[in-house]
């Protein structure tokens, strides 16, 4: 299989289990929600052109833009998240600002840069690592929706829960007709010794928000084996916050 087969914050058309490895760094980017239009404008017009590019050489295996759906309370920003797909073996060559491979004058991606930056509130990355799950194939944009779980797990841990998501719950998801792609990740960038920060992050992925209601409206009656099933995942992990993302713009 291809590269391109692997996941996570970009799944497309017919699905698969993909074990090769990927990193994935997610880039969050805060701006006033006012200027939120410009922001995307910007990205559509210059930065994606030059994150296309690098996937056509071969530098980066896949770029999307999301949106912050769940910000909190009275929230008068606007959270992007870029997700860069990456082969871990050409992460410090990747570009992250999408400007190689466009076609315009020095000066105006020196204004373009300069109107992104004063645009910005706060920013950040974090970088995690593929371990698994359901892919579609890479010629297609991903689904219009994502829900990040970022869990916060034991290190003494880490092995028996990776094998509990891979072996007893991607089967479950992947038997989810309202569930279009789920991967398992692993937090890969140092966490300076903070025992609270989330270590892993679920990523599923759905084709409108409807079947993300729908889906945690539903209560269902458990098995005695179930209900075990779940509590020792529980005591496994615990989920520090979950995030709803919606897709701008993706590149192939």
């Amino acid at each position: 299989m291809k590269k391109q087969l692997i996941l996570i914050f970009v799944l497309l058309g017919t699905f698969c289990i993909a074990q090769q490895r990927m990193f994935v760094t997610l880039h969050y980017v805060t701006v006033n929600s006012q200027d939120a239009q410009a922001h995307i404008d910007s990205e559509k017009e210059y930065f994606s052109k030059g994150h296309k590019s690098a996937i056509d050489s071969g530098n980066k295996i896949g770029w999307d833009m999301w949106v912050l759906e769940n910000p909190g309370y009275r929230e008068n920003h606007t959270t992007f998240i870029y997700a860069h797909l990456q082969d871990p073996d050409k992460v410090i060559n990747s570009n992250m600002s999408g400007e190689s491979g466009n076609n315009f004058s020095n000066s105006e991606l020196a204004m373009v840069r300069e109107k992104w930056g004063n645009r910005v509130v706060k920013s950040g990355a974090i970088t995690v690592s593929y371990k698994g799950g359901f892919v579609p194939a890479s010629n297609q944009a991903p689904p219009k929706y994502a829900v990040l779980d970022w869990m916060v797990v034991d290190p003494a841990d880490f092995y028996e829960y990776e094998q509990m998501e891979l072996k007893t719950f991607l089967p479950m998801q992947k038997s989810n007709k309202s569930v279009k792609g789920w991967g398992l990740h692993k937090v890969v960038t140092p966490r300076n010794n903070n025992v609270n920060a989330a270590s892993y992050v679920v990523a599923r992925f759905f084709d409108n928000m409807s079947d993300i209601q729908n889906m945690m409206d539903q209560t269902n009656p458990m098995s005695k084996n179930m209900k075990a099933t779940m509590t020792k995942m529980y005591n496994l992990r615990s989920i520090r916050r979950s995030q709803v993302l919606r897709l701008i713009l993706s590149e192939r």
